[in-house]
């Protein structure tokens, strides 16, 4: 039998550790079958030099031929466990399983793009290239309507978008160019450290630091359209609301100069406009069918456009008024990127001055290996965190940030932010849960949910449900050669963290010797503390 429904559920113990994870309650209701493909997953991934060799094995596989075998071993073990199918039927039967046991479901189409291996200059590849990119993303914007629909079927789930899959990547990529260069150059001229430029420093900093800074007919005009209070000065919140490509007046900033790679090009812009279409869309379909959505972070060379489409679609539809407190979008932040706190800091203030509704879901991150790697490749410094430790401490740091400020907001009556406390890391869930038993938020209308990965955590997932704690979990579906990406993926996070990998293994054999010993099942409590990554 499935454990009760969140609604069923005794509340959280006044004393004591909230999180008591036990993984009977999940392991309890799978087959024999699962539970042996699942053992073999979980052992899989905890060896670190077969999970760093499958990319190679699965290519050669390809170059012999034989693909269809590995392609079955991976449907039968991994996809069937990370995934929650190929079809309507199996998608929506996976969430309805898991809203009876009370988890709610982030339904993500998991196909994922990148920039074109080997691509040194990512200049656009012609008239023919940009309109198959086009169709490709138009495509991919009526899969997540198909999304949204599957979504509706289930009660309060969320869909996940990834803005890669409603543009051509290398577009993206163009359209980011400038947001590091021209952050460094704001950093630099803050001489005094206040976090203000008056307009000379704007003026030979953020105007200079811009791909199309020879557009510029009058830079003094210019600064008067970013200082929106006249006071003389402008931050760096300032820089981005009047500086955007939402702004027209603004846009030739983006665009490179004759002879540079650096900046966009003239049909970006309207490749941009195509985006933002897809993507308000996408949003007025998830509104239509009660579905909140979730943008993804990706690769960091694209994330200042993510944010940017997330932004503005947050902008126009977390208004307060018209959600009556529901929020319907909310943007990801990666918590092992160095400037990951100050950028959800900003936003935070932006959605203060803007009048709309700040929605986070916070994670640690899944790019780690590429981004490093890539980072010495190009002679860059890494975006990523130098150490676990730090990571720790900002992911941390980002959720008490948050919470205080739903805390304070639900004391003045006002509308609050809202958290998405994503994490496999049980001491971050367990300060999460202790501070909202602190601050005495008020969760009845979930401004604090956690969420897991399918197929990760089920331990955690399924007490935290048992203590009617909103929690969710990010079903991804789609064909095995979409999802594949994914699944390597998933298999190196994995192996990243080799001792809860190895917990989870040993849960699910001693799940199965108990079944052939016919032994009655018992809580694991050593679990509370094993998925600390």
């Amino acid at each position: 039998m499935p454990p009760p429904a969140a609604g069923a559920a005794t509340a959280v113990p006044a004393n004591g550790p909230l999180l008591r994870p036990d993984s009977s309650l999940a392991l309890g209701q799978l087959s024999m079958v699962k539970l042996a493909a699942a053992w073999l997953v979980y052992s899989a991934c905890g060896s670190t030099r077969l999970v760093r060799a499958a990319p190679a094995i699965l290519k050669l596989f390809e170059r012999l031929r034989v693909a269809w075998l590995s392609n079955a071993v991976v449907r039968r073990t991994f996809f069937a466990w990370f995934c929650a199918g190929e079809n309507e039927r199996e998608i929506v039967q996976t969430m309805r399983q898991l809203k009876e046991a009370g988890i709610g479901s982030i339904l993500d189409f998991s196909a994922e793009a990148d920039l074109p291996e080997g691509a040194a200059d990512h200049a656009a590849g012609g008239d023919s290239a940009r309109a198959q990119a086009n169709v490709k993303a138009d495509a991919l914007a009526k899969e997540y309507f198909h999304g949204m629909h599957m979504a509706s079927q289930v009660p309060h789930a969320f869909a996940a978008v990834k803005v890669t899959g409603l543009a051509d990547p290398e577009v993206l990529y163009r359209l980011s160019m400038p947001y590091d260069r021209v952050r460094e150059a704001f950093v630099a001229a803050d001489h005094d450290g206040d976090g203000r430029l008056d307009f000379a420093q704007f003026r030979d900093a953020v105007l200079a630091a811009m791909p199309g800074a020879d557009r510029v007919a009058s830079a003094s005009g210019m600064f008067s359209m970013v200082d929106a209070n006249s006071d003389g000065q402008v931050d760096w919140v300032d820089v981005q609301m009047a500086l955007g490509l939402d702004n027209p007046l603004a846009r030739p900033l983006y665009l490179r100069s004759a002879g540079s790679e650096y900046g966009a090009l003239e049909s970006d812009i309207e490749d941009y406009e195509r985006l933002i279409s897809r993507a308000r869309a996408v949003v007025q379909q998830a509104a239509a069918k009660g579905v909140r959505l979730m943008v993804d972070a990706e690769h960091s060379y694209f994330q200042p456009m993510i944010d940017h489409v997330a932004l503005v679609m947050q902008r126009e539809f977390n208004t307060v008024a018209s959600q009556a407190g529901q929020t319907l979008v909310y943007n990801t932040y990666q918590m092992y990127r160095a400037d990951a706190y100050q950028r959800m800091a900003d936003d935070y203030e932006r959605a203060s001055r803007e009048g709309w509704r700040f929605a986070a879901k916070l994670v640690r991150g899944a790019y780690m290996e590429l981004e490093r790697a890539r980072a010495a490749e190009l002679g860059y410094a890494s975006p990523i965190n130098p150490t676990i430790e730090a990571t720790h401490a900002m992911y941390n740091r980002g959720t008490a940030m948050l919470l205080e400020r739903i805390a304070r907001a639900q004391k003045t009556g006002a509308v609050p932010p809202s958290l998405f406390v994503a994490s496999h890391n049980n001491a971050s869930i367990e300060l999460a849960l202790q501070q909202l038993r602190t601050l005495e938020i008020d969760n009845a209308c979930e401004p604090v949910m956690f969420g897991q990965l399918l197929g990760m955590q089920d331990a955690t997932s399924y007490a935290l449900a048992r203590a009617a704690v909103p929690i969710y979990k990010y079903v991804p579906y789609g064909t095995l050669d979409e999802v594949m990406p994914y699944l390597i993926r998933r298999a190196q996070e994995n192996s990243a963290v080799a001792g809860a990998i190895r917990q989870e293994a040993a849960s699910v054999m001693a799940e199965i010797r108990r079944r052939i010993l016919r032994q009655s099942p018992r809580p694991r409590a050593a679990e509370a503390s094993s998925a600390n990554a």
